[in-house]
């Protein structure tokens, strides 16, 4: 399981990375932005799911930080963009 969440975010910080290399080059990096925003979200929403699940029951308990972490992991889907709006984006810049 925590290997499959540290490289869940390994890949998403290069995502992040080749998106920000290609804007301080002046290039296109929409598409780039776009598969870091969707996949870097996807990968809190996971980790977080694993995290409450390698700490059990403890893991659901209102005063713990892992059940917050879950609950603002969820939002990243939906803030700045959703997910399903991050799609749209790529598959119209990969259509070009």
């Amino acid at each position: 399981m925590i290997s499959e969440m540290a490289t869940r975010i390994e890949a998403s910080r290069l995502l992040t990375l080749k998106a920000a290399y290609l804007k301080d080059r002046g290039e296109d990096f929409g598409k780039h932005a776009a598969m870091a925003k969707l996949f870097s979200s996807e990968t809190a929403v996971f980790c977080a799911d694993r995290a409450v699940q390698i700490h059990g029951g403890y893991g659901y308990m209102r005063d713990r930080d892992i059940e917050r972490l879950y609950r603002d992991a969820r939002i990243t889907e939906i803030y700045e963009g959703t997910s399903e709006a991050q799609k749209l984006v790529i598959s119209s810049r990969l259509l070009r």
